[in-house]
């Protein structure tokens, strides 16, 4: 009897031990779910941070915690070790939001959901430009560097760019990279978005007005700083061609802002009588024919505009102050639409050709 009642306690002593250790397992296991799905911070606010290539996972979790978002590392290393990616995260630059939790956390940190920054080039900007864009929005590490990697011979070449550099091949578009992108991957990413883009019959279409495909693209960029309107790209790229083939020159002032550009440290924003005899190839005030390369990066309607001109005669045009330009067919034409500008302005100087001399 005493032996079948120490088996009978026994048999209880072990059930509630069990129903015990299954209560605290289950709420163990209650808790984790918990935790591994609550909000880490107390609000909704975002922001951007670096899990930079070799840091410690404890030293990441301290910034996090100065950020308000609260991670039990302990928790937080059980997790990993339970999902198996105790060696999956990856370095990079991740928008963590209070309302994430150690599961999101984790899942953007291994499937490399990195913060993409978002940047716009817009038509007309060239490459001096870009690489000062790409620098303050932190894509690049400096603007040398964008400058290196457009200049990269086996870069160009396999780009399919036979020139000097990539200035006209950088498409104005919008673009999303990330923290610290390689600046030859920016360069080649906006490349191909150019050829993309590309109309696939221009080379005849160049052909047909006697132009390389460079060319064009030299002309559109001449084109492309003297007016944003769509409708005057065909009347400036006339002006343009009827120069060339009278052999004028083409006396534009966008190329010798470009050409002073390309003095180190110099960047022009108005044009004096003086800065038109910087001595330069791309001063088309001092040399005929168009300058020896692009001197922004034009948009496909700048392209199209510069193989198919406007047919008309036009040799001049000035700005008439609110975006638009007058045409004219003679010297004389163009003196009295200088001199109505001039005289409606008297603020600014005319925009271009208005130093003409025929």
């Amino acid at each position: 009897m005493q032996d079948s009642h120490q088996k009978k306690v026994r048999y209880i002593k072990g059930t509630l031990i069990g129903i015990s250790l299954f209560i605290g397992l289950f709420y163990t296991i209650l808790f984790c779910a918990y935790a591994i799905n609550s909000p880490l911070g107390k609000d909704d606010a975002s922001f951007l941070i670096s899990f930079e290539r070799g840091e410690k996972l404890e030293h990441f979790l301290s910034r996090l915690d100065e950020r308000g978002v609260h991670i039990n590392p302990l928790l937080f290393r059980i997790y990993l070790k339970a999902t198996g990616h105790s060696r999956d995260l990856k370095a990079g630059e991740y928008k963590i939001c209070g309302r994430d939790s150690i599961k999101t956390l984790t899942r953007n940190l291994v499937e490399t959901r990195i913060n993409l920054r978002r940047v716009t080039v817009s038509e007309g900007l060239n490459m001096f430009d870009v690489a000062e864009l790409m620098t303050q929005k932190s894509i690049v590490s400096d603007p040398q560097a964008f400058l290196e990697a457009a200049a990269d011979k086996p870069l160009l070449e396999k780009l399919n760019i036979h020139a000097p550099n990539a200035e006209g091949y950088l498409s104005p578009e919008t673009y999303y990279f990330p923290k610290h992108t390689p600046a030859a991957s920016v360069v080649e990413k906006m490349v191909h978005t150019f050829w993309e883009k590309l109309p696939q019959d221009l080379e005849y279409r160049c052909r047909k007005v006697g132009l390389t495909l460079y060319q064009a693209i030299i002309l559109a960029s001449l084109i492309q700083k003297e007016t944003f309107m769509k409708s005057e790209m065909p009347l400036i790229s006339a002006v343009y061609h009827n120069r060339l083939r009278k052999g004028m020159r083409l006396q534009a002032d966008p190329t010798v802002i470009y050409a002073a550009r390309l003095f180190p440290g110099k960047k022009l924003l108005k044009l004096s009588h003086h800065d038109l005899q910087i001595d330069s190839p791309y001063n088309t005030y001092k040399h005929r024919g168009l300058p020896p390369g692009p001197i922004c990066n034009p948009s496909i309607d700048a392209i199209i505009a510069a193989v198919e001109p406007a047919p008309v005669d036009y040799l001049y045009f000035v700005s008439k102050g609110d975006g638009s330009h007058r045409f004219s067919h003679t010297l004389t034409e163009h003196n009295r639409a200088v001199w109505k500008y001039l005289k409606g302005s008297r603020l600014r100087a005319p925009h271009n050709h208005k130093r003409d001399k025929g």
